[in-house]
């Protein structure tokens, strides 16, 4: 019962609560006579209606309904300003919802360069729809007229929802893929680039001492490197914080862009102005974080087999050298090539079919996966050939991982149907050497391949090791079945 309750009211609760504070912040920075500088409200209520579908119920917007109302009260307005201040607002949200729902978005994020066409288009709905409604009250505003005072109203909504609601996507984005070990790369203070941002602080700090109408243009450049520079995240917030302090130093006359004769048509153009110059950045950082993800994707694809999910051969090469080239300094140490080769693929394809045979090297690759080390490297040479490369200090510590593995494969059954599996068998060659300027990762390998090989000729499912290992000997296993 008590599940039921929740799963009925909680949303409602929690829409409630987060408008009420976020509208009671807003009320705290009203002038007299004017309308809220912050207004945060409206922009989270708008996000949370997009992002999550169990508060855009007809519960929720009760909720957002009553968190309207309760915080004008709480704060004194009277009856008819809340009620009309709350509709307005709520006529903004409704209209940004519906439009955003229409785009058929597949993503709230900025991806691609028409996410910032389509965030304009939401949030100049959203503005447009709530200054429609407000216009009307009749309380003190700059200017006389209807007009002034709705594109007072449009403008004022306008900047707030492009500066917040990029944050809210991004932010809900960046902390759903988060993992433990990613956290505490956000303390790493002395990773970051920090020149973009001082240059932006830098630019603000000229548009502040030079002042007049030109001004505003001074932290383009910067804003444009910002967004070069830094992912969405962090962008969106240095675009947020960027437009409070602008806005903040202009309110209190430390910033002159000619708008100190507060005329309605002044104060309303340097606040469009505002808004369409963090257009910019999120535009640059919208196409920069689809490239990103294109250059992902290919680095996946050249990287990855896309069959077996282990590196491809020519990562596998490139890693391998690494690890060599690291490992040399360490006095003792030894690097063992094993070269793998599943018994009889041929006959499993020929068999069984392809889709069988792909299963079988998923399965194997899977099995060397779950018994490698980090640090030891795995990769698909061709066909059902595997390679390994890792640090060893005897050629018995390579024979002993080369065994784990032979015993994993054997345990593998792949299903024909319910009652029908098929086992499979693995031959291995291994190759190790000592640690030396000199060594060479092909010599390595065609040892490997010519240990593999023996194996094969001696009967399969079993490990040989490379004949230039002094000490040579064979691990037999049972015949293959």
């Amino acid at each position: 019962m008590f599940s039921r309750i929740a799963e009925k009211y909680l949303p409602a609760l929690v829409v409630a609560g987060v408008v009420f504070f976020a509208a009671v912040i807003g009320i705290y920075s009203r002038h007299f006579g004017q309308l809220a500088q912050i207004w945060p409200a409206n922009a989270l209520l708008l996000w949370l209606m997009i992002t999550y579908s169990r508060f855009a119920r007809m519960s929720g917007w009760l909720g957002a309904c009553a968190g309207y109302l309760l915080a004008g009260w709480v704060m004194g307005d009277t009856l008819l300003i809340n009620v009309w201040l709350g509709a307005a607002n709520l006529a903004g949200v409704c209209v940004g919802y519906v439009l955003f729902k229409a785009l058929k978005r597949d993503s709230e994020g900025l991806i691609g360069p028409k996410s910032v066409l389509y965030l304009l288009l939401v949030c100049s709905g959203a503005a447009g729809a709530s200054a429609a409604v407000g216009t009307g009250l009749s309380m003190p505003l700059p200017g006389s007229t209807a007009w002034s005072r709705f594109i007072l109203w449009f403008s004022s909504e306008l900047n707030r929802h492009l500066v917040l609601l990029p944050v809210c996507f991004a932010g809900r984005e960046w902390f759903s893929r988060q993992r433990l070990p990613h956290w505490r790369s956000i303390f790493a203070i002395r990773n970051v680039n920090a020149a973009p941002v001082g240059s932006l602080a830098a630019s603000v700090g000229l548009a502040a001492i030079t002042g007049g109408p030109g001004a505003i243009a001074f932290p383009v450049p910067a804003l444009l490197w910002c967004a070069l520079s830094y992912t969405v995240l962090p962008l969106c917030l240095i675009v947020l914080v960027f437009n409070a302090t602008v806005m903040g130093m202009v309110e209190a006359g430390l910033l002159n862009f000619d708008q100190m004769n507060q005329r309605t048509g002044v104060i309303v153009s340097f606040r469009l102005g505002l808004s369409f110059l963090v257009l910019g950045p999120l535009t640059v950082t919208a196409i920069m974080t689809t490239q990103r993800a294109l250059v992902e994707r290919l680095n996946q694809s050249v990287t990855w087999d896309s069959l077996t999910k282990v590196l491809s051969r020519q990562a596998y090469l490139e890693r391998s050298l690494s690890l060599i080239a690291k490992d040399v300094p360490r006095s003792g140490s030894g690097i063992a090539i094993l070269m793998l080769d599943i018994d009889h693929f041929k006959r499993i394809n020929d068999t069984y079919g392809h889709f069988i045979g792909d299963n079988a090297l998923m399965a194997v690759a899977d099995a060397m996966s779950s018994i490698l080390a980090e640090g030891q490297i795995c990769g698909r040479l061709g066909g059902e050939e595997f390679a390994l490369t890792i640090s060893a200090r005897t050629p018995e510590e390579a024979t002993c991982l080369a065994e784990q593995i032979r015993l994993a494969v054997e345990k593998i059954s792949i299903p024909l149907n319910e009652n029908t599996f098929i086992q499979m068998t693995v031959s291995i060659g291994v190759a190790f050497q000592r640690l030396t300027k000199n060594l060479k990762l092909r010599v390595l390998l065609a040892q490997a391949d010519a240990a593999l090989y023996l194996a094969k000729a001696n009967g399969r499912n079993r490990i040989e090791l490379s004949s230039t290992v002094s000490g040579q000997r064979s691990v037999n296993a049972a015949p293959p079945l």
